[in-house]
């Protein structure tokens, strides 16, 4: 590869300190050696449809200081930066970035947002020259590299709408707000849980976090400035749905909180807000082919930057203001407005069945929120108290390279805050947390103490709160068993599944066979009398665990076994994972 005499010739010379000198000799930095800039490509195309791959690559041989005496090595490296504009003099706007490897790539998203910042028109060709600049100090003039021209493509970036990234991973989470004149100011519904973070980033990449003011988060004040750090942007302690505009201009956020929305129009219905989708939702009883006339409207709780109190600028639940809201618009595009005077529009909806019929207030895409009637769904099984189940994100398979909570086990003794379950172990990274909900919120979770060294993957000592993850055991199955009121864990290798038969003065426990599916055993059992004490399910054949059952449900250390189980031949079949079993007569 042919290099460029002249990139970051005649860098500096520089006189070594008085601790380099020696007997009276002075020792002096050089230029640096020779390097060259090159480009994987001299055109490019950029397209919103590939906006994840990779456009383009810069690569640099490497940029060193010789001192004058082989024997000492200069502790100073060049700082190197790549510095991209589209006049070839550099003489307009700049765009830097401080790199400390010998290339850069941009993917066609990256490159296309540079381009947009530096001006370049949409669907046009036009050149962005590129260049290092080299330096070992802020006050040294630097000195600069060949400069590469690539002719760049760009598409429209469309300021309309702002990603609402998830504070723990990062990642855009599908959900947008929305600028109607594309100004700065984006508005949508976002279903929180209580004090969810997140961070909103523009379509030209900035991202916007929490302002800080004496290294304390300032809540609702907004910055792009990462010297302060990366707040997130909290919700309030309360779940719920809540109205969110973002005005980057005058950089602060507010969020009104819907506790309930009335519906006038429609006798006694009642709607019910659905986080996971959100959407509220109410039933009622409806004739086909007929028009209803609804007003909605509420009262909701604002918060903005001055809902803070203390010298933790905490959210003050007491100082968010009392704001009434309403709709209005047509069903196919209702409008929301908020204020004293507030007035909710009449909004005619179509019903398109007869007999029980939902109501759906759907706030998902916040360029269009809609009303509709749909027939009634089918309720899904309720939501699980906090408390009834200890989930372990972590513990299994990653999905969409996160932490999932479809491992959990169950709370079999409530005063003692007991639980206990047995979970097909496979970690995508080898730890994992424990969590009363199913999601992330670190005041219901649980970790290890920072300073614990004594805590294994076979059992430990546990703290409330974020700390070091726990390790995962070996892949395999496991009985986990823990107690939050001890704060005590314990994880056993599950090598066999035994029935005990309940019956006085027979303690044979014959073995369960396991199947191709994990946690679910199988096999037979004969009573020559009626079980007394009712079956167990023992594991690993010394009482390790046991469960009895109900009604088809397993239940962990219970009093009593399966009863009644009179005498004859049965099929047995346990389903450890999911706490179920069977028992059935085959005589």
């Amino acid at each position: 590869m042919k290099k460029i005499n002249n990139l970051l010739t005649l860098l500096f010379v520089l006189l070594l300190s008085g601790a380099c000198e020696k007997d009276g000799d002075k020792f002096f930095l050089s230029s640096p050696e020779e390097s060259a800039l090159i480009a994987s490509a001299d055109a490019v195309i950029l397209t919103e449809a590939t906006a994840k791959l990779y456009a383009l690559s810069l690569a640099w041989t490497d940029q060193t200081l010789q001192i004058s005496d082989a024997n000492y090595q200069a502790t100073t490296r060049v700082q190197t930066t790549i510095q991209i504009s589209r006049s070839e003099d550099f003489s307009g706007t700049i765009i830097e970035s401080t790199e400390s490897g010998l290339s850069k790539s941009y993917t066609v998203s990256a490159l296309n947002i540079i381009a947009y910042k530096l001006n370049a028109t949409a669907e046009e060709a036009a050149p962005l020259y590129f260049r290092l600049a080299g330096s070992n100090g802020s006050n040294i003039t630097p000195v600069y590299s060949n400069t590469v021209k690539v002719m760049v493509t760009p598409y429209p970036i469309d300021m309309h709408y702002a990603d609402i990234i998830n504070k723990e991973t990062v990642a855009d989470s599908g959900k947008d707000f929305y600028s109607a004149n594309a100004d700065g100011q984006y508005l949508g519904f976002f279903g929180a849980v209580a004090y969810e973070g997140i961070y909103v980033q523009e379509a030209d990449g900035t991202t916007w976090h929490t302002a800080q003011s004496g290294g304390i988060g300032t809540p609702f004040l907004l910055t792009t400035d990462a010297a302060d750090g990366t707040w997130d942007m909290w919700f309030p302690g309360q779940s719920g749905c809540y109205f969110v505009n973002v005005n980057t201009v005058k950089r602060q956020w507010n969020a009104l909180l819907i506790p309930q929305l009335e519906v006038n129009g429609i006798d006694g219905i009642t709607m019910e807000y659905k986080r996971a989708d959100n959407q509220w939702k109410g039933v009622f009883t409806g004739t086909a082919g007929t028009d209803v006339t609804i007003q909605i409207k509420g009262i909701g709780k604002f918060y903005d930057n001055t809902s803070v109190s203390g010298s933790d600028n905490r959210i003050d639940d007491s100082k968010a203001q009392n704001t009434s809201f309403a709709f209005g618009g047509t069903a196919g595009q209702l409008t929301f407005s908020t204020g004293e005077n507030v007035t909710a529009g009449n909004i005619t909806v179509n019903v398109p069945m007869t007999g029980e019929c939902t109501l759906v207030i759907d706030l998902n895409n916040p360029e269009a929120w809609t009303v509709s009637v749909t027939e009634k769904e089918e309720e899904p099984e309720p939501e699980p108290e906090e408390g009834e189940y200890l989930y372990l994100p972590g513990i299994g398979p990653a999905v969409n390279g996160q932490w999932a909570y479809d491992h959990k086990i169950t709370i079999y003794d409530k005063d003692a805050q007991k639980y206990a379950g047995v979970v097909n172990v496979a970690s995508e990274w080898g730890d994992y947390a424990m969590c009363l909900v199913n999601y992330w919120d670190e005041s219901k979770l649980y970790t290890l103490a920072t300073d614990d060294n004594t805590s294994t993957a076979e059992s430990g000592d546990l703290i409330n709160g974020k700390g070091n993850n726990l390790t995962a055991p070996d892949d395999g199955l496991y009985l986990f068993e823990v107690s939050l009121k001890e704060l005590k864990y314990s994880v056993k290798a599950v090598t066999g599944i035994y029935c005990y038969l309940g019956i006085s003065g027979n303690d044979d426990l014959p073995p369960l066979q396991s199947t191709d599916t994990e946690g679910l055993y199988t096999g037979t059992i004969t009573l020559d009398q009626d079980s007394e004490y009712g079956v167990k399910f023992v594991i690993n054949n010394d009482w390790a665990g046991s469960y009895g059952g109900y009604d088809g449900k397993l239940y962990y250390n219970a009093n009593k076994g399966i009863y009644p189980v009179t005498t004859g031949t049965y099929d047995i079949s346990v389903d450890l994972i999911n706490g179920t079993y069977t028992i059935q007569s085959i005589n």
